[in-house]
């Protein structure tokens, strides 16, 4: 098997599906691939670094591009719900996402990506910024509360979670439309 970067974060991703945080550990993963830990820093800096890889594995399969004759605010509202998803389907996949920076090597390639369909509607960089990270940190932080609750022994319906995620991120979405409708953007 060839180690590198990717090969390394999915198998980190399986580590996390298998038992979340505390299952991921440089040894743990190390063992996984059949290497030495001291072997997996040959790719990566930092385990900070490790993670943040992990973390973009994770989530990369809820970006796509945006449709022929969609709005930027509905591709938007779905790159949100399918964040959510993704993340939630990991064992403390938020709060690894938590603190996590896109790898150097992708975060223009995201930027661009994540930026091009509100640039295009005329949305200014900075509103564009803004916005982009509101709908990622609120996605965080609602995935971060239903996982923390679930692992304290608090049974929330799933169904109603949802509803009430996708109503804040609606809201959200819609806010940034009106303020950019009125020149706010």
């Amino acid at each position: 098997m060839k180690l590198d970067r990717q090969t390394i974060a999915e198998a980190g991703l399986e580590l996390l599906a298998e038992g979340g945080m505390d299952n991921l550990s440089t040894r743990k993963l190390a063992s996984r691939l059949g290497v030495k830990s001291a072997s997996l820093y040959h790719h990566f800096r930092s385990k900070q670094q490790l993670l943040d890889d992990v973390a973009d594995a994770m989530i990369r399969p809820a970006f796509r591009p945006i449709r022929s004759g969609e709005g930027w605010n509905e591709w938007l509202f779905d790159i949100g719900t399918a964040l959510r998803s993704h993340i939630l389907a990991f064992p403390d996949g938020g709060l690894l996402y938590a603190g996590a920076s896109p790898p150097a090597d992708r975060e223009k390639e995201r930027v661009d990506y994540l930026y091009q369909p509100l640039l295009d509607a005329g949305l200014s960089r900075d509103t564009t910024r803004d916005t982009i990270l509101s709908v990622i940190r609120f996605t965080i932080g609602w995935v971060v509360d239903e996982q923390v609750a679930h692992q304290r022994g608090a049974h929330r319906p799933t169904e109603k979670g949802r509803l009430g995620f996708e109503f804040g991120l609606r809201t959200l979405v819609q806010g940034v439309w009106a303020a950019s409708a009125d020149g706010g953007g």
